[in-house]
């Protein structure tokens, strides 16, 4: 059962610093289990945004400061944040940029510090975890040179890996939380609609982009990318599309073109992600082929969303609708999504991914299809409820 969530909600939402202490002490109990000392948690910040979620869930903080390389007894760690958590609940923030008044910790379980391998230290062994088996959770932001030097200072530490920790628990959402995606995903389609109207002839890419970034800031919404490309289709396709920005492209758009958008961002720490496509001009049968078979898959995929069934085989319905439309599976992104929250979250709708939907669960269903130089793309973000989902982007879904 699929329903839709549109109207307003207030931007004035708060997680409250009791949500923020239940969490940290889920995260404790499940360390305890696996017989750890406490766990490590380690993010980064410094202005990106792809891997700040598991400090931030835990603390409500994030570090603005760049990423510089260390300069021994002045600075280390720059850009990361680490929060040290013993088994038994007690928790300790090492920080390199002060506190903007939103961290959800007391004043004394803070050390703020250009040195902030030192301040790991000093919290390690505060909390008796210098001796041991600790989890580490982050370790794929956490550069080498910066693990041999905690190794090296820890030797008596036993590292264990722990990111499984807090995938689990990020991957059910509150009610909080999803108040939050809600808003972040009616915000993101407010964007994105923007950004369709501004897409017509004569404008680049970088004038879409402009026209979102008008709803978007001051929202306080912050852009992750905008993954963007127009072309033509039939017997001499063309593609139009950069790297770096996704949006960087020079290249007036024109009549008779496709165009699609992928637009993901954040607000208060929460992700949205969906995406849309249009034809610039009066739209062709062949264009209008192509958007509708993005739909017809994703649908279906939302379709089969329900607790107790596995992310895979929600995958599996839409790849077999693809497949039933005549279309094959190769493009940039072999899944049909995945969960999303402080960051692109567990469970991954793919083949392999054997994890049990539950409720709470928030989902990005995803395709983009291809053929004869023609694309078609889609995307909608769904709340896993007892009986269904319920859908919560709500950008217009159809230009032609």
């Amino acid at each position: 059962m699929t329903k839709s969530i549109r109207g307003d909600l207030s931007p004035q939402i708060s997680i409250s610093g009791e949500e923020f202490e239940v969490r940290r002490q889920r995260a404790a109990e499940m360390a305890k289990v696996e017989e750890l000392k406490g766990l490590l948690v380690c993010s980064r910040g410094g202005g990106t945004l792809d891997r700040f979620g598991d400090v931030f869930y835990l603390t409500n903080y994030y570090t603005s400061f760049p990423y510089i390389p260390d300069l021994s007894g002045v600075w280390s760690a720059r850009a990361h944040t680490f929060f040290v958590l013993s088994a038994n609940g007690e928790g300790v923030l090492v920080t390199d940029a002060p506190n903007d008044g939103c961290t959800k910790l007391a004043d004394d379980s803070v050390i703020y510090t250009e040195l902030v391998i030192d301040g790991v230290l000093e919290a390690m062994r505060r909390l008796g975890m210098q001796t041991g088996a600790v989890g580490l959770v982050g370790g794929d932001v956490l550069p080498i040179d910066t693990f041999q030097n905690l190794a090296e200072q820890l030797a008596n530490v036993e590292w264990k890996k722990a990111q499984h920790i807090l995938a689990s628990l990020r991957s059910v959402k509150s009610p909080n939380e999803i108040t939050q995606l809600q808003y972040a995903s009616q915000i993101g389609s407010k964007a994105l609609e923007a950004m369709m109207s501004a897409a017509k002839p004569e404008n680049t890419h970088g004038d879409v982009v402009a026209a979102g970034m008008s709803i978007l800031a001051p929202a306080g919404a912050a852009l992750y990318n905008s993954f963007m490309a127009s072309g033509q289709g039939g017997e001499n396709p063309q593609a139009i599309r950069r790297n770096f920005p996704t949006w960087g492209s020079q290249e007036p758009l024109q009549k008779g073109q496709w165009f699609r958008i992928g637009l993901s961002g954040i607000l208060n720490g929460y992700y949205f992600d969906l995406s849309r496509s249009k034809a610039i001009g009066a739209p062709t049968n062949q264009q209008v082929e192509l958007f509708e078979a993005a739909i017809d898959i994703v649908e279906a995929a939302i379709a089969e969303i329900r607790p107790g069934v596995t992310a895979e085989a929600i995958a599996r319905a839409g790849l077999a609708k693809q497949t039933a439309l005549g279309y094959p599976n190769d493009g940039v992104f072999s899944g049909l999504g995945h969960g999303v929250g402080l960051g692109w979250d567990a469970p991954w709708l793919a083949e392999g991914d054997k994890t049990v939907i539950k409720t709470g669960m928030v989902l990005c269903i995803e395709r983009t299809i291809r053929k004869n130089g023609y694309l078609g793309d889609f995307e909608e973000t769904v709340v896993v409820t007892e009986d269904g989902c319920e859908k919560i982007t709500s950008a217009q879904i159809r230009y032609w």
